[in-house]
């Protein structure tokens, strides 16, 4: 009967047995097929997730095999010999996979038709990059990386001493960067020319990972695990105690991640190298790590066993043995870490595994979280300072009379660069906004030094034209004769803050806007923003915008910092702020609470790699990572339930 006390304890017992099912699930088995022959090769799944390629060897043959989310095979297509290197698959969703009999095959997805090959003359052991111009990258016996087309054709080819089993990595600008066993490491220009090589003590035969600062990881079989300058500098080395065949991967921090066959593991710093720490697997692994969004790293070994480690410390946070169903085999294969969060790999017992996840894939947030970089296996680098840059940062806000509106931004970069600050007032009566500030002085300080300012933007300081750099970035013009503030000023890496307040104290609507000038050095740019104000909902709503240029995507963290603010001294803040972002009037995404999600820890990891403040563990501040191409977007920062109070607005770009 309803309320029954007996009842209600059953029921109470049987939630707590299923929540306790439901959290042991997490590593279990979900399903194993068999693959008819062996496994080393690191499954690929297809750009909308529905499809695994796997690479299988027999002793007379090799197959790709295609496979369902439910295991189901969905084609299998026959080599005349074995196919160890794993898939990478384009993303059109065409396969492209390297053989034995010395071909590269690009296959149908629908159906495992051979579209074209490409013979090598050699055995191909490296898996392909594929260039998004269609070009495909892979290593063979003959020493030689092979650039072919779209369609097949030899672009060209570039000698080794030895031959080459590492599968090559792409930089965001096309440079194409891999090993060889004889004991060099290449960066090859897009058209084939030699950048440089750097010289280890022994074969490189796995695949590097790229840093989203384009620091370049590989380990060597002369114990060492290197991280290279872009132009092939030493940066530091770490000596461990066994041959590095796995690839390193990287966390949302940029911590370095590897195996080595002196049966442990490691994450180092990836500034210096030092070691952050060891975990003994007892066994050695060959396996490539993968990185998931909540930081745990999943690893194979030649035990047979699969673990997921914790980032802090390297502990396990749960293992999966396939030695219950035949004993002693290993894991070559690197984990796939499936968009559905689920994982998988094959092994040389001659089964694919599906294990059950807790929903989450790789980290959106690490520039390299996975053997290739990617689940897709493409091999390529998506994110780099040359390719896509903040153009502008502005904010509107109202300022109380006789306060003082800060702002700030942080410039990266090699050299001194112009970039044009701007407080507007009178100029929003064009766009129809009352009460706005009459009369607008800006101050532009580094530190507590003053470098610059100006009351009337006619009056500014000779030099570069504010107006003919305003026509320049695309900013609106401001109006002859008018009382806005504005001054182009060359600014070197560092970073910086704005003060805008009115000149007679009277406050009103006042617009801060920092445009980047482009000229110059084109690697200096806008890496953060931030801006102190009060937000409540509604009108209250404190609204900032960011304008993506370049050619490729940028990744930002957005910060809504409330409660984090006491650290500081502050008092009255936001106790639960709520921070959206749009493109346009499309919400893109939002969050409330940043601890309470999933990936936490890749918006803690965010927060380290950008240098960012820490948030509490816990806390009501509010974070969110996005991915986006060139355009204009808005960030709006708001109280929940309506309540107002200080918060401080933070954009980092993160690539």
């Amino acid at each position: 009967m309803p309320g029954h006390p007996a009842l209600l304890r059953l029921l109470a017992l049987a939630a707590g047995l299923f929540t306790q099912r439901l959290a042991a699930q997490e590593g279990s088995l979900q399903w194993a097929l068999t693959l008819q022959g062996w496994s080393v090769s690191s499954p690929a799944v297809s750009p909308d997730g529905a499809t695994i390629y796997v690479g299988v060897e027999t002793r007379t043959a090799g197959r790709l095999v295609a496979v369902a989310a439910d295991g189901s095979v969905r084609w299998s297509i026959l080599r005349p010999d074995g196919i160890s290197a794993s898939p990478a698959v384009g993303a059109d969703g065409t396969i492209y996979a390297g053989c034995y009999d010395g071909k590269l095959y690009a296959i149908n997805p629908a159906n495992g038709a051979i579209r074209w090959q490409y013979d090598a003359g050699s055995f191909i052991v490296s898996s392909p990059a594929i260039a998004a111009d269609g070009t495909v990258y892979f290593g063979a016996g003959d020493g030689r990386l092979h650039a072919v087309d779209a369609r097949g054709a030899l672009r060209w080819t570039f000698q080794t001493g030895d031959w080459v089993e590492s599968s090559p990595a792409l930089g965001p600008d096309g440079t194409v960067y891999f090993g060889s066993r004889d004991r060099a490491f290449y960066a090859i220009a897009p058209d084939g020319r030699e950048k440089w090589r750097f010289a280890s003590a022994g074969a490189v035969t796995g695949s590097p990972a790229l840093g989203a600062d384009g620091t370049i990881y590989f380990g060597s079989a002369d114990q060492r695990m290197y991280a290279l300058f872009p132009d092939g500098r030493k940066r530091w080395d770490h000596f461990t105690n066994g041959d590095i065949q796995a690839s390193p991967v990287l966390g949302a921090d940029g911590a370095v991640y590897f195996a080595a066959l002196d049966a442990s593991f490691y994450a180092l710093e990836p500034d210096s190298g030092a070691l952050r720490w060891r975990v003994p697997l007892n066994t050695n692994s060959v396996s490539t790590a993968a990185v998931r969004s909540d930081g745990a790293v999943v690893v194979g070994g030649d035990d047979g066993i699969v673990r997921a480690l914790n980032p802090a410390d390297g502990s396990v946070r749960w293992l999966f043995d396939t030695r219950k169903a035949v004993p002693d085999d290993t894991i070559d294969s690197s984990p796939l870490l499936a968009p559905d969060g689920s994982v998988y790999f094959s092994s040389l017992d001659g089964r694919l595994y599906k294990l059950r996840g807790n929903g989450l894939g790789l980290s959106e947030v690490s520039n390299w979280p996975a053997f290739r970089g990617d689940a897709r296996r493409s091999g390529r680098s998506l994110f780099g300072a040359g390719l896509g840059r903040l153009l502008n940062l502005s904010v509107r806000a109202p300022v109380g009379a006789r306060e003082t509106l800060i702002t700030g931004f942080v410039v990266q970069g090699a050299a001194a660069k112009a970039y044009l600050v701007r407080g507007v007032g009178p100029g929003l009566e064009g766009f129809g906004v009352v009460g706005y500030m009459p009369d607008p002085r800006l101050d532009l300080y580094a530190g507590a030094t003053r470098i610059g300012g100006n009351d009337n933007w006619e009056d500014a300081p000779p030099g570069l034209s504010v107006s003919d750099t305003a026509a320049a970035v695309g900013a609106f013009p401001l109006l002859p004769g008018s009382r806005d503030a504005a001054i182009v000023v060359a600014l070197s890496p560092g970073a910086y803050s704005a003060h805008l307040r009115a000149v007679d104290d009277a406050g009103g609507v006042t617009l801060f806007e920092a445009y980047d000038a482009i000229g110059g050095d084109p690697i200096s740019r806008f890496i953060n923003l931030s801006l102190r104000g009060r937000a409540g909902e509604g009108d209250s709503t404190l609204i900032s915008g960011v304008v993506v240029g370049g050619t490729g995507l940028v990744n930002l963290l957005l910060r809504a910092v409330g409660p984090g603010l006491r650290l500081f001294g502050v008092d009255g803040v936001l106790e639960r702020p709520r921070i959206s972002f749009y493109n346009g009037a499309t919400l893109v995404k939002t969050n409330e609470g940043w601890s309470g999600v999933p990936n936490a820890a890749d918006l803690a990891g965010a927060a380290r790699a950008s240098g960012a403040f820490p948030l509490g563990a816990g806390s009501a501040d509010a974070a969110l990572t996005v991915v986006v191409p060139p355009g204009p977007y808005t960030i709006h920062v708001a109280g929940v339930d309506g309540v107002a109070g200080e918060v401080l607005t933070e954009v980092y770009v993160l690539r």
